[in-house]
């Protein structure tokens, strides 16, 4: 009898053993034949920050890498410069009457090609060169952003400051750093966050994942079964719900007011999904206002692009179908406003 036991269980452990390495051969040969036929979803290369300057969070200097979107929205190439930068001049050499562009994600071209970010866009419609200094950063390391260009020796009086009103804005005083004053983003299901850690690694780390979760976004009723499984967070739900502070709008204000100190200075308002999504519409609403009313009491020059993008009646189609980035068409708007504008700005002096 403990015999027949012994046996019985040892022919478990085998079958266990080759079903696990029957697994492994698997899931191995699909992952190298995904990198031999179908390169595009290799995810070596992939473009990551990961340069330190103080606090600044740049790109590693002299590298070309791609970015990319499992959801098929952008593959991108990413070229960084000497200083960690995304422009193929150097900004040390950003004369008085050039221009710098300074700003978050959106300016640094988040999905799209560097020659189809508004910055580049602005250049080639004025004949000026306009040097891009821009990270994914918040309105604090706008200010550290210009002090690094500074330090590198441009100088330009020419300003593009771009701020975000989806989640750039803050109580800035004192030695807070950057508190962001928001409400938690709605909450994910237990699934999402159990496997989110492991799709992030997978992502970085396996073509075959990618290829998969490239053919789920491909597929609506494969995407309508990982959203209800709470494996996929849809694009209107997975960003912060801003709570209106008046003093989070003085001291946002206050630090734009600073860093344009000195410079003749544009600042460029991307407004924020929130306004035409989701459940805090009439508080993003009032978040809005009041900023662009607190910048222009400052005496600055706003443009404000939601009315731009709410002019065609869909301003949701400036951003990426799963991304709340700008495509394309969003930094064409925004570099046709900017162009009309500053036009001037080549004939009239610099403020030194």
């Amino acid at each position: 009898m403990e015999e027949a036991a012994g046996e019985e269980a040892l022919s478990a452990r085998k079958a266990a053993a080759t079903v696990a390495l029957s697994v492994v051969v698997g899931l191995g040969l699909a992952e190298g034949l995904t990198r031999v036929f179908l390169p595009i979803y290799d995810p070596s290369g992939q473009f990551e920050f990961g340069y330190e300057v103080g606090d600044l969070n740049l790109a590693p200097p002299n590298t070309v890498t791609r970015q990319t979107k499992n959801t098929g929205d952008f593959d991108v190439t990413v070229r960084i410069d000497r200083n960690g930068l995304r422009d193929g001049k150097d900004v040390a050499r950003a004369a008085p009457d050039d221009i710098l562009v300074v700003g978050n994600s959106f300016a640094w071209g988040w999905g799209v090609e560097a020659r189809e970010r508004f910055s580049n866009l602005v250049q080639a419609d004025l004949g000026v060169p306009v040097y891009n200094v821009s990270t994914a950063t918040d309105i604090k390391g706008d200010e550290e952003l210009l002090a690094y260009a500074r330090k590198l020796g441009a100088r330009a009086h020419n300003l593009i400051l771009a701020i975000g009103l989806e989640n750039d804005l803050g109580i800035y005083d004192g030695d807070g750093g950057f508190p962001h004053f928001s409400a938690d983003a709605p909450r994910r299901g237990w699934l999402a966050e159990t496997t989110a850690e492991g799709g992030r690694w997978l992502q970085r780390h396996s073509a075959a994942f990618v290829l998969m979760v490239t053919a789920v976004h491909g597929t609506p009723w494969l995407e309508d079964l990982a959203v209800r499984l709470g494996l996929i967070i849809p694009n209107f739900e997975g960003f912060p719900q801003n709570v209106y502070s008046p003093e989070m709008i003085r001291s946002s204000a206050d630090l734009v007011q600073s860093i344009a100190k000195g410079s003749r200075t544009l600042v460029l308002l991307i407004p924020s999904r929130g306004l035409w999504v989701g459940a805090n519409r009439e508080v993003e609403d009032r978040i809005h206002g009041a900023m662009v009313a607190a910048l222009a009491e400052r005496g600055l020059d706003v443009l404000d692009m939601r009315p731009l993008m709410e002019a065609g009646g869909q301003p949701l189609a400036y951003h990426f179908a799963h991304d709340g980035h700008w495509n394309r068409a969003g930094h064409r708007l925004a570099a046709k406003a900017i162009a009309a504008r500053i036009a001037n700005w080549k004939t009239e002096r610099a403020p030194r």
